[in-house]
């Protein structure tokens, strides 16, 4: 009887955590920070992409202060590297990352995994050789090269580094994308996802989006409406 007890209670507080992660999760992307936020009319590009679950942050290489080329190792990428006029940034669980190329792919392990376990992380890199195709999930807006600047200060601290340089995971590529991933810093949990690091990329740049979102909608919710396509 006394084990019963037990495994309700441990079952009703995995319950509780779950709705109350669920309500906050809901709740607390409505709270908006940088709301002083303006766009630049004589700015930089920014997208922010979504692939409906996903964010990334995506720059034009010619805007950027920091020297990616050498950082990341465009050789190691495919394609003339002259041709490579954007950059997209995204943080992620490790696992789900290289052994879900495709939704296909998703197992139940990798998926709990992500979910219920602080994992190590990576970061997924893609080179695009011209403007991001515009898309519902899709956002455009203009920032200043001083917001650009603080935005690459902060994804460069992501990577684990050797000899000031990006450590690339051999061996993994997704269909149809020219991308490599790195080693990342960090853990990956409920409470810090791809998205929550897509959404502190923005605040570090003082662009307005959401106090905390682990989700895309949060995040998508708060760039300018005339940059929704």
């Amino acid at each position: 009887m006394k084990k019963l007890k037990l495994i309700l209670k441990v079952f009703l507080g995995i319950v509780v955590f779950f709705v109350l992660y669920l309500l906050l999760a809901y709740l607390l992307p409505f709270i908006s920070v940088n709301n002083d936020f303006k766009e630049d009319p004589d700015g930089v590009d920014l997208f922010v992409i979504s692939n409906g679950v996903h964010t990334d942050i995506c720059i034009p290489i010619q805007s950027t202060s920091i020297k990616w080329e050498d950082f990341l190792d465009y050789n190691s990428f495919q394609g003339e590297k002259n041709s490579f006029k954007y950059l997209s940034f995204g943080w992620g669980d490790k696992g789900f990352y290289l052994h879900t190329p495709t939704w296909a792919d998703l197992t139940v392990k990798t998926a709990v995994t992500a979910v219920l376990l602080p994992s190590t992380t990576a970061m997924h890199i893609s080179v695009y050789p011209g403007e991001p195709l515009q898309a519902d999930k899709v956002r455009k807006l203009k920032i200043s090269r001083k917001q650009l600047l603080k935005i690459e200060k902060f994804i460069l601290k992501s990577f684990q580094q050797i000899n000031k340089k990006a450590v690339i995971i051999k061996g993994y590529r997704y269909p149809e994308l020219n991308d490599n991933f790195y080693e990342a810093n960090g853990y990956y949990s409920l409470f810090k996802t791809c998205n929550s690091w897509t959404n502190q990329v923005l605040k570090e740049g003082g662009i307005k989006t959401a106090l905390w979102s682990p989700f895309d909608t949060g995040i998508l919710r708060h760039l300018p409406e005339k940059s929704r396509q």
